[in-house]
């Protein structure tokens, strides 16, 4: 399983791209961003051409971010399907007379 943590970091790392301002972002350190990004690289390949002052995604990490949108979706839906679906929450009628 991939570590979610990493998956955030390499899409907040794309949002920004830059390593610094993706530390200063999620509360981490830029080396901590940069072992993430190296993890996910060890497991998928290059996912990020690293230009002078500038990050260019590769066709392994467009197809990474894909799967992490597609991910965060789930989330939501799932997580709209639990609150929906729980027997504490909702509305209340009450009638007195």
């Amino acid at each position: 399983m991939i570590n979610p943590q990493w998956l955030h970091t390499f899409a907040i790392l794309v949002e920004k791209g830059n390593f610094t301002r993706t530390a200063e972002a999620i509360g981490i350190t830029q080396a901590a961003v940069s072992q993430h990004i190296s993890r996910l690289e060890e497991t998928y390949g290059t996912l990020f051409l690293r230009r002078t002052r500038q990050l260019e995604i590769t066709p392994i990490g467009e197809n990474l971010l894909t799967y992490v949108r597609e991910v965060e979706c789930a989330q939501k839906r799932l997580q709209q399907k639990l609150i929906h679906d729980d027997a504490d929450v909702g509305d209340i009628n009450l009638n007195s007379g």
